[in-house]
């Protein structure tokens, strides 16, 4: 749904407000910001109808308003406009500047210096897995009655491993589940793996129980592996924010930020995408909903895949953060693989 060019101006004024204060935004505020003539009337039945449409909520604590989800999804697709941050990007030129560092160095670097400044957590992530990379082989070892290990053999001889706890399913079924994978995906890139496994769900079906859930188990496995090396920068800092006051908070937050990656985040969105990707509120999956991930990949020079995401209060200034891991990935991109 689009909405009218007042009502974007109205969301947009709300949602830059809010931004810079973190506290609700009422209609006198808006009046005073907005960048159209309109009056106070108007501002309280347009600010109404956003409401009533999920972009905006009221605020328990006061008359005002605050962004949701919704709101914020449509100011970043709709309404942002791109500006810069010169102070850190200034700063970031000169850690780029310095010809010894390696890529890892530069975003270890880099990383750090915009967690201190823009009071976010920063997530450093790089992937080993190289694009032509192959499954050439899938073994199944018991290990005790109730556990059972599974053995990815890769082409470039690494050996991924998973513990399954076979109370949650019963081992003829995975050991189906293991032979049809080496007789439909042997040979298959670890990059299309997910896409591939696909094929062999009807025979799945047919033959083992909670196949959905042992597929899911056998390709997260393999397609999320331990050869993702990842850093995060800033926690310290991102508690600053006033909307992570609550123990609750921190405590999803933190464990958002250890339990996954930013490829895991991001999967369901096109690797064919180079612009920065966001995860807005319950976007994200967990309960927490004042959280916000945006994020950059890009691929070292070394040929595997890197990614640096940035994690915020839902209020966190899009804009910039976008056009500066936009302008980060294009540096690298530029310094190391000679790309323009």
């Amino acid at each position: 749904m689009m909405l009218t060019k007042r009502q974007d101006q109205i969301l947009k004024a709300i949602i830059e407000e809010y931004i810079k204060t973190a506290s609700p935004v009422g209609s006198k505020r808006i009046h005073e910001v907005i960048q159209i003539e309109i009056s106070p009337a108007t501002i309280r039945n347009e600010s109404a109808f956003l409401e009533e449409q999920g972009y905006i909520e009221k605020a328990h604590t006061s008359s005002g308003r605050v962004p949701s989800t919704k709101g914020y999804r449509y100011y970043v697709d709709n309404l942002m406009k791109v500006n810069n941050y010169d102070d850190i990007k200034s700063k970031i030129e000169k850690i780029f500047a310095k010809r010894d560092l390696s890529v890892d160095e530069i975003l270890d670097k880099t990383s750090n210096l915009i967690s201190e400044m823009t009071k976010l957590a920063a997530v450093v992530v790089t992937s080993n897995e190289f694009e032509d990379i192959t499954l050439s082989k899938v073994e199944l070892i018991q290990l005790t009655q109730n556990k059972a290990a599974v053995l990815f053999v890769l082409s470039n001889g690494q050996i991924q491993n998973k513990t399954i706890n076979l109370e949650q399913f019963a081992l003829k079924d995975l050991m189906i589940s293991i032979d049809l994978f080496n007789e439909r995906l042997v040979n298959s890139k670890i990059s299309e793996i997910e896409t591939k496994s696909q094929v062999i769900i009807p025979i799945l079906k047919k033959q083992v129980k909670k196949y959905e859930f042992i597929l899911q188990t056998l390709v997260g496995a393999l397609i999320h592996t331990e050869s993702n090396k990842s850093k995060t920068s800033g926690v310290k800092y991102l508690l600053e924010n006033p909307e992570f006051n609550d123990p609750k908070k921190i405590k999803s937050i933190i464990e958002f930020i250890e339990s996954a990656s930013p490829f895991a985040w991001f999967s369901s969105q096109s690797k064919k995408n180079s612009k920065p990707s966001f995860e807005i509120g319950s976007e994200t999956g967990i309960e927490n909903d004042d959280i916000a991930v945006v994020k950059t990949d890009f691929t070292t020079q070394s040929g595997s895949k890197a990614a640096l995401a940035l994690i915020g209060p839902k209020r966190i200034e899009y804009d910039k953060v976008s056009d500066l891991l936009d302008w980060i990935s294009k540096k690298i991109k530029s310094k190391f693989l000679g790309e323009e």
